[in-house]
């Protein structure tokens, strides 16, 4: 193990894509782990109240400048006890004004009922934190993908 930092650390090119390649590998399974338990939260029927797209950033001069995300307003019931929640989903997704319309992808992941009804996901522990959409298989083998055959690459210079 010293011989693999002491490596690192010369810059030997194998132990640095060595621990390139054990990165991808250790956020690809992290992600999915964290991705899994997401999938399995308990769900209730919620009441949409906002959906759009809003400017983010501050004091930018032009609108090529200010940043933009996906934002929705929602309220649910768990036990009797009711809450408000504005997250959409677990990735907090900025896009530049040119790029804006590509936020209204994130709303197709809401399953939508009658009426302003809609599905909320929320912490079996902690109710108040809530999403309206949730990684489904598409998204867990997307991410398993990019960082599993970010290493395979990487693993395939060596």
């Amino acid at each position: 193990m010293i011989t693999f930092l002491e490596s690192l650390s010369s810059g030997d090119r194998d132990a640095i894509l060595l621990a390139a390649a054990g990165y991808f590998a250790l956020m690809g399974a992290l992600s999915l782990v964290h991705m899994i338990r997401l999938s399995q939260w308990p769900s209730v029927i919620g009441q949409l109240h906002e959906q759009g797209v809003e400017s983010t950033g501050i004091g930018a001069v032009s609108p090529d400048d200010r940043e933009y995300a996906a934002i929705a307003r929602y309220s649910y019931s768990v036990d009797g006890v009711n809450y408000e929640n504005d997250q959409l989903n677990p990735w907090l997704v900025t896009v530049t004004h040119n790029l804006r319309g590509l936020l209204k992808f994130q709303f197709r992941g809401i399953e939508r009922h009658e009426g302003a009804n809609v599905t909320v996901y929320y912490h079996p522990r902690k109710p108040q934190k809530s999403y309206l959409d949730v990684p489904g298989w598409q998204s867990m083998f997307l991410v398993a993908g990019m960082c599993f055959g970010s290493m395979a690459l990487i693993l395939s210079a060596l």
